[in-house]
């Protein structure tokens, strides 16, 4: 991950103005005044935008080859705070609305997620060491994706700083906290996240079965079932193969939003509001069916699972027999018959 030069950090936290705006003055709202990685950072800091801000911060570009042994991997890891800090002139007031998540292989008594802001009237804790609960360190964990919101009316016509950093002990089990759409307004809501992961992106775009992303034994075992139903003289359909994380996280944020927003008729939120009902009438989620968190270590993310229908088999065939016969398997019949993946 390569490292980005800090942008219009500015260390002081000095008032803007000589005085509060008298009653004929036009209300002037909060802006971003400049993002990018703190002096003193120990690198792997990356981010993008500049009215709405998505980030990374620590190393998070090398998958950890002992997760099974938390095995210590040298270099692989720096030691000390990856952060990032966005300056913000409150002018008149309003939100700061985002959302965040980590990942980690280590345990949160090591590596550990901060975010707080500096103020001229001290400092606003956020989020406190977020972390892998217990001391178990190599097995992959996420948070969950979390929003909130900070209101600025405290701090009119100074600056404030809001600052995101992660702790890294060196051992190699990479940490990493992300930030997603830090942006200024009167709702409480953040706008929903673009989609940046190619992957993602065509399956928003309706291009929702992707088999080249599959493993080859996957490939492969699809191929065969496809082959060998048709020799029986029945018919199969695929129905999802390569499912990217990106694009599950997507469903779950656009189901959270909508189920946040969906009553607020506040004028303020209003564009948050018709932008998460379009994306849910798009994708077709109901209220009572919360889409399930992208997971790295699905079977679908891993690309080693296809979901298929296979109906007309002559009599002594079936959906089980047309695996094997491929290396193939149902792991959950019962639960979830349409899943198949390599034996």
């Amino acid at each position: 991950m390569r490292k980005i030069v800090s942008i219009g950090i500015v260390l002081g936290l000095a008032a803007m103005h000589a005085g509060p705006a008298t009653a004929l003055d036009q209300a002037v709202d909060a802006a971003i005044a400049g993002a990018g990685e703190m002096p003193g950072s120990v690198g792997y800091v990356t981010h993008s935008g500049t009215d709405v801000i998505d980030a990374q911060i620590g190393r998070w570009d090398t998958p950890y080859p002992y997760p099974d042994t938390g095995e210590y991997a040298p270099g692989l890891q720096p030691t000390g705070y990856s952060s990032f800090a966005i300056d913000v002139d409150v002018n008149d007031g309003g939100l700061a609305s985002f959302r965040y998540r980590m990942q980690t292989y280590d345990a949160g008594i090591w590596d550990w997620f901060d975010i707080f802001m500096e103020t001229p009237t001290g400092t606003v804790p956020i989020v406190e060491r977020l972390g892998k609960p217990g001391s178990q360190y190599g097995a992959y964990w996420r948070s969950p994706t979390v929003t909130t919101s900070q209101s600025l009316d405290t701090w009119r016509d100074q600056r404030v700083r809001f600052i995101f950093r992660v702790m890294q002990d060196g051992w190699g089990d990479q940490t990493v906290g992300e930030l997603f759409g830090f942006s200024l307004s009167t709702c409480d809501i953040p706008p929903l996240t673009p989609l940046t992961d190619p992957a993602a992106i065509a399956f928003e775009n309706g291009n929702r079965i992707d088999t080249q992303n599959l493993t080859q034994a996957a490939q492969a075992g699809l191929a065969c079932m496809q082959n060998r139903v048709a020799a029986l003289g029945g018919s199969m359909t695929l129905s999802s193969a390569y499912r990217p994380v990106a694009y599950q996280d997507h469903l779950r944020e656009v189901w959270d939003t909508w189920d946040a927003v969906r009553n607020r008729q506040e004028s303020e939120c209003q564009a948050v509001r018709d932008e998460a009902m379009a994306e849910f009438q798009s994708h077709g989620l109901l209220l009572t069916q919360r889409p399930a968190a992208g997971n790295p270590n699905a079977p679908h993310a891993r690309g080693i699972a296809i979901d298929a229908t296979l109906t007309g088999l002559p009599a002594g065939e079936t959906p089980d027999t047309v695996a094997t016969f491929c290396g193939m398997h149902r792991p959950w019949p019962a639960n979830d018959p349409v899943h198949y993946q390599p034996q």
